[in-house]
C-alpha cells in the first residue's frame, strides 16, 4: 500500500542519515481521513518542533495544509515527497536530471505566468481560459536552497492560483487511466464556470468516484493551474511505474487543474481538500 511504501522510505532515509551521523528525527502519524490535503494530526504538530529541513515522504500530500504553512513560517526548508519511490533516482528517472536546467526552464514558465492575466489551455476535449492572480505565481523546480522554501520532489512545475471565483471558464477532459488521486476507469470532463467546477460528464462508474470530491462546501472552487516542466517525467514513465498525481503533474506538455484548497498557495479558499486533475498533451497560450 501507499502507506507502507511511504513508511519504508522514511525509515530508509532515517537510517541513511543516522549512518552518516546527521542529526535527524522521524515523526510519524496516522490520518483520520486518508487523502491529499488533509492536515497532520495534533501529535505531529507537538512532535515536529522547529526543524531546519523537513523531508515529507508521506502517502498523502501535506503541501496545502496548515501543518506545512506552520513549518514554513518557522523557517524550515521543506521537500514534500508524497508517493515518492527510490526508483526515481534511477538513470532516466525524474530525479536523474540537471536541476539547474530544470530550474531555469521552470522560472521561464513562471515569468510567462507573471506577465499574463489569462492563460488558455487547449487539448483533446479541453478548452479553458483561466484568469490568474499574477501575485500568486510559484516556481517549484525541485531546488529548495533557502530558509523557508518548500516544494515537491522530484519536481518540477510552475503553478498559479486563479483569481478566486474569477473569470475562469471552459472545460477540461482527464483521459482514462489518468487522474485524480487515483487513475480513472474512463474519461471524465469537467465543466468550469466563474472559477468553479460546476458539472461532470462521464460514465456512471467515473462520476460516482469524482462527484464526492466536489461536494463539500467550496470544494468545487478552481484552486490551481499548474504546468509540468520535468523532462524525465513522461506518460510512458507513469505507465511503467504506476499512477501518482504528484509525479504525473510534472510531465512536460501537461497541465493540471486543482479543486479545493488554495490557501496553501496564498489564495482565499481554505478547505480540507486539494485534488489535482492532470491533462496531457496541451497547448498553452499566455494572454496579457
Amino acid at each position: 500500500s501507499g502507506v507502507k511504501q511511504s513508511l519504508d522510505l522514511a525509515i530508509r532515509m532515517y537510517d541513511i542519515f543516522m549512518t552518516h551521523r546527521i542529526p535527524v528525527r522521524l515523526v510519524s502519524y496516522s490520518l483520520v481521513e486518508p487523502r491529499h490535503g488533509a492536515d497532520a494530526t495534533p501529535d505531529a504538530y507537538d512532535l515536529v518542533r522547529s526543524p531546519d529541513v523537513v523531508f515529507m515522504p508521506t502517502a498523502y500530500s501535506l503541501s496545502h495544509t496548515q501543518f506545512r504553512r506552520m513549518l514554513t513560517e518557522r523557517g524550515a526548508r521543506i521537500a514534500s515527497m508524497p508517493t515518492f519511490t527510490l526508483e526515481m533516482f534511477e538513470d532516466g528517472g525524474p530525479m536523474s536530471i540537471d536541476y539547474s536546467k530544470v530550474d531555469e526552464t521552470t522560472r521561464q514558465v513562471a515569468e510567462k505566468l507573471k506577465g499574463s492575466r489569462f492563460v488558455r489551455v487547449t487539448g483533446a476535449g479541453t478548452d479553458i481560459t483561466v484568469e490568474i492572480d499574477t501575485k500568486l505565481v510559484h516556481c517549484s523546480s525541485g531546488l529548495m536552497t533557502k530558509r523557508g522554501e518548500y516544494g515537491n520532489l522530484p519536481g518540477a512545475e510552475a503553478y498559479v492560483v486563479p483569481v478566486h471565483l474569477g473569470n475562469s471558464n471552459g472545460f477540461i477532459t482527464v483521459p482514462k487511466g489518468w487522474g485524480g488521486s487515483s487513475p480513472l476507469p474512463s474519461p471524465v470532463r469537467f465543466n468550469i464556470k466563474d472559477g468553479r467546477f460546476i458539472d461532470i460528464v462521464g460514465d456512471k462508474e467515473v462520476t460516482d468516484v469524482v462527484s464526492p470530491i466536489l461536494q463539500g462546501d467550496n470544494y468545487n472552487v478552481l484552486a490551481e493551474l499548474g504546468i509540468g516542466t520535468n523532462p524525465n517525467v513522461t506518460p510512458e514513465y507513469i505507465e511503467r511505474h504506476g499512477w501518482s498525481p504528484l509525479t504525473a503533474e510534472k510531465i512536460v506538455g501537461s497541465a493540471h487543474f486543482a479543486n479545493g484548497n488554495s490557501a496553501g498557495m496564498g489564495g482565499k479558499n481554505d478547505v480540507p481538500i486539494h485534488v489535482d486533475w492532470v491533462v496531457p498533451n496541451v497547448n498553452i497560450e499566455y494572454k496579457s
